[in-house]
């Protein structure tokens, strides 16, 4: 498969070093979900009932006779659960963003940013029902669907379609990571007047999505010889990885990393 500035995808891209193989995206999913579920959340929980069974409750009266130590044990425990969700805040957006991540292809040379840049901004030339656009900062790129383009608009508009999608990216040179952040909107048709029929309500998600697909059906009043009839007058699929693979694509064949966030502040996100 061809890619916008010269880049081609073939069966032979991972045999092409000789280099060990990377874990894949499911298994770094996989270990997410064992962190998330064994880590933040069993850990703790097996631990307070563990001092709770030993010493009675952590939030209750001081047991009868006094055990300094057991009551010491209790208040370690009760303030350790905050220093540890505290800690959480921090390391989960990281262990996220590390398991949704999507890695360059092995032995590239990775290209400037601006290169990339624009072999990016060259989807536009494609016809694709998204566009992709330069951002308020300089390393930055949004992906909208083509809310101006009228064919676009009208189809949305005609069948009632209430959410939108905005995919933010921003160029790390120095890791050669590009950061991607999703981003959802509601519309709000009747707000639109004149040249402006739709208004956009963007809010930030606070999530990184690693698997999405969502079908719809919208069913409309119809006549067939003569008679009025419910039949499907459109089906929509939307297929999150049918926007961005092509970008994914261009960025690992670029010897970058395509990294997904929850949010750009480093020290959260990473």
């Amino acid at each position: 498969m061809s890619l916008p500035g010269g880049g081609t995808v073939s069966a032979n891209d991972k045999a092409s070093t000789d280099l060990p193989p990377r874990l894949g995206k499911a298994g770094r999913v996989l270990l997410f979900f064992l962190y998330l579920f064994g880590f933040v959340f069993a850990l703790p929980f097996l631990s307070v009932a563990l001092v709770q069974a030993k010493y009675g409750l952590i939030d209750g009266p001081p047991s009868f006779p006094v055990d300094p130590f057991g009551e010491q044990v209790k208040s370690i425990t009760k303030y350790g659960i905050f220093v540890w969700a505290g800690l959480q805040f921090f390391i989960f957006g990281r262990v996220a963003s590390w398991a949704a991540q999507v890695q360059a292809i092995a032995g590239i040379q990775p290209v400037v940013a601006e290169t990339l840049m624009q072999n990016l901004l060259s989807i536009n030339e494609q016809d694709v029902p998204y566009t992709l656009s330069r951002g308020s900062h300089p390393n930055e790129i949004v992906v909208d669907w083509r809310y101006a383009d009228a064919k676009w608009l009208d189809l949305m508009r005609v069948h009632g379609m209430s959410k939108g999608y905005r995919l933010v990216l921003r160029f790390d040179e120095r890791a050669h990571n590009v950061r991607a952040q999703d981003r959802y909107a509601s519309f709000d048709w009747s707000a639109g007047r004149g040249p402006d029929l739709l208004s956009l309500n963007w809010s930030m998600s606070l999530g990184i999505t690693f698997f999405e697909y969502r079908h719809e059906r919208v069913f409309g009043l119809q006549f067939k010889d003569g008679e009025p009839t419910f039949d499907l007058s459109y089906a929509y699929t939307f297929d999150l990885n049918e926007l961005k693979q092509p970008m994914i694509e261009i960025i690992r064949h670029a010897g970058w990393n395509f990294r997904p966030v929850i949010t750009f502040f480093r020290p959260i996100g990473g």
